[in-house]
């Protein structure tokens, strides 16, 4: 409030709506205000009709067509880059000290599963114990965790009495048809 004498008019002030993507109370809100989003490509738009001047940008829509890999932490799409992930895991840690527990932020396990989900298997599961990594999965799907050495050794009278997509999955793996 303290600056509010050096804008000009209320024109010379500038609003922008960030959010991941487009979602349908948005668009119902932007209706019922009688706005109008105006596309102006690339994630970014125009909203007519408010007072002030605002713009609508996208993550989801800005991430990808800028190809921003550090953007993407906060969209609905997967991290590739090693350097966004470094950058992901030092801010999703707590740290001693902090005014704020991130783990209470809004957002944090959205966040902190695209990390895990953008790890190779092998990092996501090294530290778990084995019946950690299959923990809440049904006994005949645990089997798919086993090599396909260890499943060549089951016999197709074992095989047929697991659930049909386990028995084609384990089939495949091996290269044993249905009989």
């Amino acid at each position: 409030m303290a600056q509010i004498e050096r804008l000009s008019s209320y024109r010379a002030l500038t609003l922008v709506l960030v959010v991941a993507s487009i979602a349908r109370t948005l668009v119902r809100e932007l209706a019922e205000m009688d706005w109008t989003r105006v596309r102006l490509g690339g994630g970014y738009a125009r909203i007519d009709g408010a007072v002030y001047s605002t713009y609508l940008v996208v993550i989801d829509e800005v991430a990808e067509a800028e190809e921003d890999d550090f953007l993407r932490i906060f969209s609905h799409h997967p991290v590739h880059s090693p350097e966004a992930r470094r950058w992901l895991q030092q801010w999703v840690r707590p740290e001693e000290g902090a005014m704020q527990d991130v783990k209470e932020l809004e957002g944090y396990d959205e966040m902190l599963q695209k990390l895990l989900d953008s790890l190779p298997v092998e990092r996501q599961l090294a530290g778990l114990a084995p019946e950690e990594r299959l923990a809440g999965l049904p006994p005949a799907h645990q089997l798919l965790a086993l090599s396909d050495d260890a499943l060549r050794g089951f016999t197709d009278e074992y095989l047929r009495s697991l659930p049909a997509e386990v028995q084609d999955a384990i089939r495949r793996r091996i290269g044993r048809p249905s009989r």
